[in-house]
């Protein structure tokens, strides 16, 4: 993972480093592969592969969990500086993004380009060509004509229910006659707000809960599974290493290597 300054009030990120982000900065992030999951005021969000996040910077406190194989890059603004930011008008650019908001779209194959042609490079010295590639990028991401969702109270709600029912398998028309909604105003809403179908959000909300109770318990696989609401162990493994990026049992693994090197290395200092 690398970063790179490249005006005085925007850095560049590389991978999993977007949870360095500093007070008073704006956070917007493009996936390229794997997956990451942000808890923020009590909601979760999902940024996969091809999608963009923008995090307001008064949400600097949310969690943030990546998963093993994430790959991505991070632009970070500093939001009470004056220099470049201004100079190519990102400032009047992000000005309608609340500091306690959370957005989430599908990148086009133009911004998707532009992050990987990025990514491609990290750890580059050539600082300006990084600089006229990111300044794109951000010209392109302050055209999106983003959609507010029209329905966002009814939509929380959803999320929330959704993720409080884990171990549950609700279907679209039973959330929408729970919720007093259209099915198809509720999928659409729903695709607004949190930026993926309910069908994905529900799994992937799943996954990272099953990769927490695999990180802070002591639990059998085949009960973590039934946790988030598979009996069967083959396919709760195939979802996991679907979202993930490895099997249930391997994460583990991983886990517990990656603990033990962080202890041994503390009792070393």
């Amino acid at each position: 993972m690398t970063k790179t300054q490249l005006f005085p009030d925007i850095r560049l990120l590389f991978g999993a480093e977007s949870a360095q982000a500093a007070e008073d900065e704006t956070e917007i992030s493009i996936c390229i592969g794997g997956g990451c999951e942000y808890k923020a005021s009590g909601e979760y969000f999902y940024l996969t592969a091809g999608s963009c996040i923008i995090r307001g910077s008064a949400l600097m406190s949310c969690r943030t969990v990546y998963s093993p194989d994430y790959h991505g890059i991070s632009l970070l603004m500093n939001t009470h500086c004056v220099s470049y930011y201004d100079v190519f008008d990102m400032r009047k650019r992000f000005t309608d993004i609340s500091e306690n908001e959370m957005r989430i779209f599908r990148a086009d194959d133009n911004i998707r380009r532009l992050a990987e042609e990025l990514y491609a490079v990290r750890g580059s010295s050539r600082t300006s060509m990084l600089r006229i590639k990111a300044v794109e990028l951000l010209m392109l991401l302050g055209e999106v004509r983003y959609r507010h969702c029209e329905h966002t109270d009814t939509i929380r709600q959803v999320g929330e229910f959704i993720c409080q029912n884990i171990f549950e398998h609700n279907t679209i028309p039973q959330l929408a006659e729970l919720f007093a909604m259209t099915p198809h105003t509720l999928k659409a809403e729903f695709d607004r707000y949190f930026g993926s179908s309910v069908y994905a959000y529900t799994k992937l909300r799943k996954m990272f809960r099953a990769a927490e109770l695999i990180r802070s318990t002591d639990m059998k696989i085949i009960d973590i599974a039934e946790e988030v609401g598979y009996c069967n162990a083959s396919k709760f493994s195939s979802a996991f290493r679907s979202v993930i990026g490895i099997t249930p049992k391997d994460y583990r693994t991983e886990h517990k290597s990656k603990e033990s090197s962080e202890n041994r290395v503390s009792q070393a200092d």
